[in-house]
């Protein structure tokens, strides 16, 4: 079997791709504010020879150096941003070589409609620019992908300004201003003339390592940060598991121990029913043959029960009446029968369930909104049911006390209760509704009414014409 390989494939990270395009237009836009006070260097200049002062040399390179730095940042921003949103792919395999060619081939071009087509200006790309991109390249190696977008520019921005403050040194120039711009050619020369070049170099350089030393602590900070984050993640991820699976474990044991008890139900249900069967053919009364019968109706709903329990995966066909009749009867005994108002408007409907946990589950629902109401003078439960576009939608509502709204997200949470309840009632609700491939929802004002929206999709739906 021949793999489909593609010969190239370029692939863009949107966000990164817009925030760089996007600082390419900032970048020919802000030299629009910032080449006056560039400019204005020069009037230092004046100073420094007529005053023959070194201060005015440190000042100016300071100066310079800030302005310099605001300025071309956001273009070697907005390279780092492209190289790192671009994917390049040559026979399935990513290329870092061709991503490299990539970015110094986007620098030459950024550079050249900032200064040449925008400004009309002529601009160099000397030895310091080169470092900053070696850097930039190495700064998009994918082991630092994992530190955010914002903390790795905040990193950028302070390796750039060290850097930039290389650009006063003679040993990147060779005082020769093809290689660095006119105006720093101008302040090393002013540095010759007042034989200040080694303190010009000396703050130069030790900027240089200051600057470089704190960024590179800052990133393999930032880097210890994510593996340290990544790990109490992977810890938690196998903790939250060994927990799933413990829980798991025991609500299994708790399940085969119900089955084998419900399942030992059988014998004695069994010998009831027979002795009914028995008393019933030696009975003449009419009353006490009604009451067998009751009885005997009673020991089948029985056996229904204990059967789909044993087999909690059987479903079967039940018209939406006759589940809702079930449910009724369970509650007959229960005064939230007194509150209840049913309203079916799809009674051909049949649902493919398991009657007893589906009916659980109701009736955890019901008993709950009977709860909300039972301080009520007029409380009122109603249960509707619709049928919209091969959906059936089950809403149980009260007008009770309500939830409040920090609540609701957790309501569903096994162990979670406002009542002092085990917690257990609507993540079985949950479960059982997850289990039938359906969805549950609720809405709840304060006060006011609880609704709970029960959608059942087509997997149970059986509509008869």
């Amino acid at each position: 079997m021949m793999k489909n390989i593609s010969f190239f494939n370029l692939k863009f990270n949107t966000k990164e791709f817009f925030l760089g395009s996007s600082m390419v237009l900032f970048s020919i836009l802000l030299p629009n504010f910032l080449l006056p006070y560039i400019f204005t260097t020069y009037e230092f200049f004046n100073k420094i020879i007529d005053l023959w002062s070194v201060e005015y040399l440190i000042y100016s390179a300071f100066y310079l150096v800030f302005f310099n730095t605001l300025t071309l940042f956001p273009i070697f921003l907005s390279v780092f941003l492209l190289m790192d949103s671009v994917e390049i792919k040559f026979y399935n395999k990513q290329k870092f070589v061709l991503k490299i060619l990539f970015g110094f081939l986007l620098i030459q071009i950024i550079y050249f409609l900032v200064y040449k087509v925008y400004y009309d200006m002529n601009y160099y790309f000397g030895k310091v620019a080169i470092l900053e991109m070696i850097y930039i390249v190495i700064h998009s190696n994918q082991k630092f992908k994992s530190i955010s977008l914002s903390k790795r520019n905040f990193v950028l921005f302070f390796i750039f300004i060290g850097i930039q403050w290389l650009e006063i040194t003679k040993y990147f120039s060779i005082l020769d201003f093809k290689n660095t711009s006119e105006i720093f050619f101008d302040l090393k020369a002013i540095a010759e003339l007042l034989e200040a070049s080694f303190l010009l170099d000396f703050i130069g350089f030790s900027l240089f390592f200051i600057f470089f030393i704190f960024s590179i602590s800052l990133l393999l900070l930032f880097l210890d940060q994510e593996k340290e984050k990544n790990i109490y993640e992977k810890e938690k991820r196998i903790n939250q598991a060994l927990s799933d699976l413990a829980i798991q474990e025991t609500e299994n044991r708790y399940f085969k121990e119900i089955q084998y008890l419900v399942h030992d139900l059988k014998t004695p249900l069994f010998s009831i029913s027979t002795l009914i069967e028995i008393l019933e053919l030696e009975e003449k009364n009419i009353r006490k043959l009604n009451y067998f019968k009751r009885i005997e109706d009673s020991l089948t709903r029985c056996n229904v029960m204990i059967s789909e329990i044993l087999n909690d995966s059987n479903k079967n066909n039940l018209f939406l009446d006759n589940v809702f009749n079930f449910i009724f009867s369970y509650l007959s005994t229960h005064n939230s029968i007194n509150y209840l108002k049913f309203y079916n408007f799809s009674p051909k409907i049949k649902l493919k369930i398991n009657q007893i946990l589906f009916s659980r589950a109701i009736i955890n629902l019901i008993l709950n909104s009977y709860d909300a109401i039972s301080n009520k003078k007029n409380g009122i439960i109603n249960v509707i049911i619709k049928y919209y576009f091969s959906k059936i939608l089950i809403i149980i509502e009260d007008n009770g006390i309500g939830i409040d709204q920090f609540q609701l997200k957790n309501i569903f949470n096994r162990g979670y209760s406002s009542k002092n309840s085990s917690g257990i009632g609507l993540n079985f609700v949950k479960t059982v509704i997850d289990e039938h491939k359906g969805k549950i929802f609720v809405i709840s004002q304060k006060n006011k009414g609880t609704k709970f929206f029960v959608i059942l999709g087509k997997e149970c739906i059986n509509y008869e014409k």
